[in-house]
């Protein structure tokens, strides 16, 4: 029999893994707790839009409360909820999984550890996203990066490039270039890096940050460049070998110090295309492409900065290592959500001292 796959959170990415994997024929249930947005996809089915196409797939979507109704296990769980709900959604799941089964955290944040102390190591296998999408209506995801670019990086705790990790990136094929690697861990880490370089600064700045100018698009850039180069020191120190991302080196981020070297970065940072689709495909797109974080303060959601830059800083002070810009941006960013502070520009001034020069 062919495997029975779930996606448990319909956000951009595990809507987008939901709907290619449907579209592709692969036997998929749809779990997810915006009641609307379940309500939607039973109706109407999931729609999915990307740069080149949009289509609409039937598929079994079911609201929290009718997990329990399950009968079949599942021989696959991607797991793709905010950070901060991964210990409740793996418990909620875990029933309904094959004992040779895994869960897949296909998500931001180190949670794969977080997940196998539930299910056990054994069933879990990392999946780390590098897909853009986000979902600003009730059954329909956007995908706004180039489905050419890479997609997925699967890999076992071990290194060892099982049956089970071959099945999940050829499933994965139908979303974009996936890849098994021998290095989860690497792959995990660069993105978290990625993601606190990015996430939480869009945040802070809101939906502004398209129509910075000059000066503050340079300030921009100096911020991304140091945050990123604490979380790699972190990752560098606890033996991590990083893998390259978006034709980053996140080793190079680590060794930045000086002025002209965290300059040098900004400038390959710059010509870095992050999305890889023209102008053209992103106006027919019809929505922007968000971080996560920044659509959680849009939506006036609880963001995940705690499990990102929160993390880091966390771990600096275990490890001994400075992390101001990462607490800075933790600090500001709790201010956000707590309404005592707007998303604004300006608020970039404002991380400007924690710069090292």
């Amino acid at each position: 029999m062919p495997p029975k796959v779930a996606v448990l959170g319909l956000g951009g990415i595990g809507g987008s893994i939901g709907a290619y994997l449907a579209h592709a024929g692969h036997d998929v249930t749809l779990i997810d707790q915006w009641a609307e947005h379940v309500e939607a996809i039973k109706r109407n089915g999931l729609r999915l839009t990307d740069v080149n196409q949009e289509f609409t797939v039937p598929a079994q979507a079911l609201h929290l409360s009718e997990v329990s109704g399950l009968r079949k296990p599942f021989d696959a769980v991607f797991l793709s909820v905010k950070a901060y709900d991964t210990i409740w959604c793996t418990h909620l799941i875990a029933p309904y999984l094959q004992p040779s089964g895994c869960i897949l955290p296909a998500m931001n944040g180190l949670n794969d550890e977080t997940v196998a102390q539930i299910v056990g190591y054994q069933r879990t296998v990392g999946c780390v996203p590098t897909i853009s999408a986000g979902v600003y209506e009730p059954g329909h995801v956007v995908r706004t990066d180039a489905t050419t670019g890479h997609a997925f990086s699967v890999g076992e705790f071990s290194g060892i490039i099982t049956p089970r990790v071959q099945w999940v990136v050829g499933a994965l094929q139908a979303i974009g270039p996936s890849e098994a690697t021998h290095n989860i861990w690497g792959a995990r880490w660069s993105k978290m890096i990625w993601n606190c370089m990015g996430n939480a600064l869009a945040g802070l700045v809101g939906p502004v940050a398209t129509a910075l100018s000059q000066e503050q698009q340079e300030l921009l850039g100096l911020l991304t460049v140091v945050t990123g180069s604490e979380a790699a020191r972190i990752a560098l120190h606890i033996g991590i070998v990083l893998e390259p991302m978006n034709n980053l080196h996140f080793e190079e981020f680590a060794a930045a110090r000086t002025r002209d070297e965290i300059l040098a970065l900004k400038a390959k940072l710059e010509n870095t295309r992050q999305r890889g689709i023209t102008p053209e495909q992103a106006h027919r797109l019809g929505v922007p492409g968000r971080p996560s974080l920044l659509q959680d303060v849009i939506k006036g959601r609880r963001t995940e900065v705690d499990h990102l830059n929160g993390i880091i800083v966390t771990m600096g002070v275990k490890l001994g290592l400075p992390t101001p810009m990462n607490k800075a941006i933790l600090d500001l960013m709790q201010e956000i959500e707590a309404g005592r502070v707007e998303p604004s520009a300006a608020n970039l001034k404002r991380l400007e001292p924690y710069l090292p020069f």
